[in-house]
């Protein structure tokens, strides 16, 4: 029985790419270094920052301009967090028909914790979720499993009613590590055949197909 959903954000129930790929190119320009094509930063994301921010500057990395890269990324970023960011379809109603059923929502990031509430706010704004959070300093990002962790003991749930719901292999690995099932889908940031790889319980097509997926489980 399903009691708990949790979500990812970027490429779950964000189409987030966009405005990142502006951020980090941004920096990138910056430091006159070589900027991408939005697409590209399809493989890029998931890591969090830092590892953006690695992966993006290549062999011109260093740690110095790693950190000034990054300064630049969030300066632009919480200016522009919002310019393209969108919610992908259907999610708005999955989001209000589990809290009509009684099901707790969640959100679970690598993100900078302080952009999740704001983006939530815009794409979400009548909706509540029980918990909501990017990276923080006091926890390892995904894939270590603290962060599920720590949601589960606050909702009150086991951890076999707790479905954590993302589009890439980072998620399918981190919620496997808390030992919670998980769902992939479809719609995210880098298709089905890495969430098949990775070993995603289940992968799902459309919000609606996800409704009836977790409605069979509750």
């Amino acid at each position: 029985m399903i009691k708990l959903v949790a979500f990812d954000l970027d490429g779950t129930l964000a189409d987030t790419l966009a405005d990142l790929a502006n951020a980090v190119n941004d920096a990138l320009s910056r430091q006159s270094l070589p900027t991408y094509p939005v697409d590209d930063y399809r493989r890029f994301v998931g890591n969090g920052v830092d590892n953006l921010i690695r992966v993006t500057m290549a062999d011109a990395y260093s740690p110095e301009g790693a950190a000034q890269a990054k300064a630049d990324f969030q300066r632009y970023y919480a200016d522009h967090c919002r310019d393209y960011t969108a919610a992908y379809g259907g999610l708005s109603e999955l989001l209000q028909k589990l809290s009509n059923s009684g099901i707790k929502t969640a959100v679970i990031s690598n993100k900078p914790d302080t952009f999740v509430p704001e983006i939530l706010a815009k794409l979400y704004p009548s909706h509540h979720f029980f918990y909501a959070h990017g990276q923080q300093d006091n926890f390892p990002r995904k894939p270590s499993p603290e962060a599920l962790n720590k949601l589960i003991t606050l909702s009150g749930v086991k951890k076999s009613e707790t479905l954590y719901v993302g589009d890439s292999d980072v998620d399918v690995i981190f919620a496997h590590n808390a030992g919670v099932k998980v769902c992939g889908v479809s719609w995210g940031f880098r298709g089905t055949e890495e969430l098949q790889n990775a070993g995603a319980d289940v992968i799902v097509y459309s919000a609606e197909e996800l409704y009836n997926w977790i409605k069979r489980h509750q």
